[in-house]
């Protein structure tokens, strides 16, 4: 069913230079009218008008891709985005649903910084303020930015460090950390648990920008009564779900495997 409200020339135009993005490379004439389903007539006058605009470029060969006028425009778009404001709403839907503490994160070297939080109205505070710095190796923030790493890298940064033990549960034993941080990798998130704070337990998760890099986490902090709770494991589920609603709304768009 097609909403009366949609100009269908304008959604075939965006049809047109979705396919041409996918592609990731300069297509013919007649690979587009084969993608696109719409006849050869109806194709090349898209592409005449995207051309008039630099929407859509052709290569000497006659292909056709993806125009600099769209790149002026993402990057125009990346510069009026303030990610806290782009997350906060996922963040406060991410507070009510789980009860717990939920922070916004950043990496600058081996620290994890806080650039956003939402605590509970009246409920105990347990989060670090706005522009703290927190270890990189005891938080689940910190494992997410190092699985997002190469494992030499991640192993290259945590060899630099002087690994303070917080806790009894503070993973001091590089072997062990690396081992922890190939979990993370595998699972796509990572859980903290009584690392950095005894009592404390959180769950992070990796948000990608348009670009697809992991720039920064949304994670939650808790008194949850164990890791393998059902409280905690639903929590789980509503961190990694609110990481990727915040990463559709930055542009981000899971590629599809070939088959």
């Amino acid at each position: 069913m097609v909403d009366g409200n949609i100009i269908l020339s304008v959604a075939k135009a965006m049809e047109l230079l979705q396919v041409l993005s996918q592609a990731g490379k300069p297509l013919l004439l007649r690979e587009l009218t084969a993608l696109c389903d719409y006849p050869k007539s109806t194709v090349f006058g898209l592409l005449t008008t995207m051309r008039k605009y630099d929407m859509v470029t052709q290569t000497p060969d006659g292909r056709y891709t993806l125009g600099l006028r769209l790149f002026e425009y993402g990057r125009q778009v990346e510069r009026s985005w303030d990610i806290s404001q782009v997350a906060h709403p996922y963040m406060e839907h991410l507070c009510q649903q789980t009860g717990a503490s939920v922070v916004l994160s950043v990496r600058e070297g081996s620290s994890i910084i806080t650039l956003d939080q939402v605590e509970m109205h009246g409920g105990l505070r347990i989060v670090s303020d706005v522009g703290s710095r927190l270890p990189i190796y005891c938080t689940s923030q910190g494992k997410v930015f190092l699985a997002h790493m190469s494992r030499a890298g991640a192993e290259s940064l945590l060899r630099g460090l002087h690994m303070n033990q917080f806790t009894p549960h503070t993973i001091t034993d590089l072997p062990s950390l690396l081992r922890e941080i190939d979990a993370c990798r595998a699972n796509g998130y990572a859980i903290e648990n009584g690392e950095y704070k005894i009592g404390l337990r959180s769950i992070s998760a990796p948000v990608h920008t348009v670009e697809g890099d992991v720039r920064y986490t949304v994670g939650v902090i808790g008194m949850f009564r164990s890791v393998h709770s059902d409280e905690f494991r639903t929590a789980l589920e509503q961190v990694c779900s609110t990481a990727v609603m915040i990463s559709t709304a930055l542009g981000y768009r899971e590629k599809e495997e070939s088959t």
